[in-house]
């Protein structure tokens, strides 16, 4: 668990969490202000990669080689942080920008490198680590549960299915692949199985192809969480194991316990809560590895005014820090680390602690920038110390900013929830079952379908309509209409109720319906659209779309009798699209199909035959 130089290599996944409303909750006071300045960091380092190889992700650090010639490298890990910590402010386009980016440069198996150079798209950390591939998953979740938009999940479960090749006899999952050992790291680490539990469950819940696998995968990090890293003598997790000694980690890193309860709640087959106990009167002094210190009062300007925050490790002795190698990285000493400060804001808050939490993020903001570039952003560490793993950069970066906006929004990335102070991460009842499943109407393409509501002990937020075992839509409501189907085909629905939580109930009812012929030259009507052809004279024709729904655009393929496909944008009037394909004779074919904006995301229809 090491990494190059600068930015903690975090790992971990998302979410069983509650759907978000626009923008959290941040307040018009010092809060708000502090959130908001936060957020103009965030989108200045954004903006930084326009341009670039890797446009729309957002630069990691707020660093240079020299005057004008900035770092220019992103971490996975922090593109995660970033898209999150936007849809919390409500800024869809900027998370869709990083997610977007991310998700064209997803390796085939499913990873991410730890970091990359934006201005050419290159890998600068060549390292495939389980922590930062799982975060992404978590950020992908987010959206989903924000925006009831599934088209990120595809990438989330590449990402989590890459995870699980590194699961371990224990119930743990490795660490990934490394290029400066040119093998598999040898450790599991606390902190990316606790990211990883949350992400699963939630994936299991709703999508039915992983229901099995992922419940499992799960199952075994909660045990190796439970029995294998958390040490019931002093309530805390320890680091991780070493798969090739079989040893327990000795080093502490402090956020393996605020990211426990956050992940796993206060209480349940362990005391995860205590943990915060043990940060807190962790008072070595020095610190040592057997005798802690976290906490830590520390000047952070000329003035000489403090700061009072929480370091990363367990010792504030100045003494030569090594790597795993035996290589010198810098020297220990007592620091604060602005980003996990933050995660025990967030933990006790989660505890009911609203006075604590409230003090932590105000110590927090005294490092905020206020002018300039530097305007909203959080430094990762006060003094620049080494960890024991690496040396600790104390520019502004991504993480440090966009937990403070978590933080001050309450908002827990492992649930996707809002905490509302003395939670643990959410409930674990389902609704119950939708009933009265009945198709109400079909085309050649469609059918619609509608139920009986369901119940819950906290609320219904949404229905996930199934076609056999695939997903084939989610609403809100107690009806749906399911296109891009076959003629004369018979198709089986079923629905399940979703929670706040993220819990799925058991299944209806299922409805078999077989969709009428086609509709030839006709018009086709789904519930997003009528389209069709009308022959304007013997060698043209007018290939229309009307969509229920205005849209920003609609392009159409079309192919004349099974030519080169032919790509154009619509030309709009009155409502209606409309493209004109000439040269045509009669008896000549067109198949034809659409992609078409409809409330922000991009569908495809169906492909269409018409006959002149």
């Amino acid at each position: 668990m090491k990494k190059k130089l600068i930015l903690f290599l975090m790992t971990a996944v998302l979410i069983l969490g509650a759907s978000l409303p626009a923008a959290g909750i941040a307040r018009a006071d010092a809060v708000s202000d502090a959130s908001n300045r936060a957020l103009t960091w965030l989108q200045v380092q954004q903006d930084a990669t326009a341009g670039y190889a890797f446009d729309g992700l957002v630069d990691s650090f707020e660093d240079f080689w020299g005057p004008n010639n900035p770092k220019q490298i992103v971490y996975t890990y922090d593109q995660a942080v970033a898209a999150i910590a936007f849809i919390v402010k409500g800024e869809r386009t900027r998370a869709e920008k990083v997610l977007n980016k991310m998700r064209d440069i997803q390796d085939p198996s499913g990873y991410w490198l730890n970091s990359y150079w934006y201005n050419n798209g290159y890998g600068e950390e060549i390292r495939k680590h389980v922590g930062p591939v799982s975060w992404m998953a978590m950020a992908a979740m987010a959206y989903e549960k924000q925006y009831n938009d599934t088209r990120y999940r595809p990438m989330a479960l590449k990402a989590l299915d890459w995870c699980l090749t590194y699961s371990k006899a224990n119930g743990g999952i490795a660490g990934g692949w490394s290029a400066w050992s040119n093998s598999d790291e040898p450790w599991s680490s606390t902190e990316h199985n606790i990211d990883l539990y949350r992400v699963l469950q939630y994936y299991a819940s709703v999508d039915s192809s992983k229901t099995a696998s992922y419940t499992a995968a799960a199952t075994g990090v909660k045990s190796f969480l439970d029995n294998v890293v958390w040490d019931d003598a002093a309530k805390r997790f320890k680091g991780g194991w070493k798969n090739d000694t079989n040893l327990i980690d000795p080093k502490i890193p402090l956020d393996v316990n605020p990211w426990g309860v956050l992940a796993l709640g206060l209480n349940g087959t362990r005391n995860y809560g205590a943990s915060l106990t043990y940060v807190e009167n962790a008072a070595g002094t020095p610190g040592t590895l057997a005798n802690p210190r976290y906490k830590q009062t520390l000047t952070y300007n000329d003035a000489g005014n403090t700061l009072s925050g929480y370091d990363f490790d367990w010792t504030d002795e100045v003494l030569p820090a090594y790597d795993d190698n035996g290589n010198q990285i810098g020297n220990t000493g007592a620091d604060v680390w602005l980003e996990g400060t933050a995660f025990m804001s967030l933990a006790y808050y989660m505890q009911g602690n609203t006075t604590k939490a409230n003090a932590i993020n105000t110590e927090i903001i005294k490092k905020q920038g206020t002018s300039g570039p530097s305007l909203g952003g959080i430094p990762y560490s006060l003094k620049g110390t080494s960890n024991s793993y690496w040396v600790m950069a104390q520019q502004n970066c991504v993480s440090s900013t966009g937990w403070l906006i978590l933080s001050l929004h309450r908002f827990n990335p492992f649930t996707g929830q809002y905490l509302t102070g003395g939670s643990n991460p959410g409930d674990t009842t389902a609704p119950t079952v939708p009933g009265n499943l009945a198709s109400t109407g079909k085309t050649d393409t469609t059918v619609s379908l509608s139920w009986s509501p369901s119940t819950d002990n906290t609320g219904v937020t949404g229905y996930y309509v199934y076609r056999g075992g695939t997903q084939a839509a989610s609403v809100t409501g107690t009806t749906a209409t399911v296109s891009g189907l076959t003629a004369s085909t018979a198709y089986t629905f079923t629905v399940k109720a979703a929670d706040a939580a993220g819990n799925l109930s058991a299944a209806s009812n299922a409805v078999t319906v077989t969709t009428n012929a086609s509709g030839g030259n006709g018009n086709h009507v789904t519930a997003d659209y009528t389209a069709g052809v009308t022959k304007v004279s013997a060698s043209e024709a007018s290939i229309f779309i009307t969509p229920v729904t205005s849209a920003l655009y609609v392009d159409v393929h079309y192919k004349v009798n099974g030519g080169a496909q032919l790509n154009y944008r619509m030309t709009l009037s009155s409502g209606t699209w409309r493209q004109t394909v000439s040269g045509l004779s009669t008896g000549s074919s067109i198949e034809y199909w659409f992609t078409y904006e409809k409330s922000g995301p991009q569908y495809d229809s169906p492909h269409y035959t018409y006959v002149q």
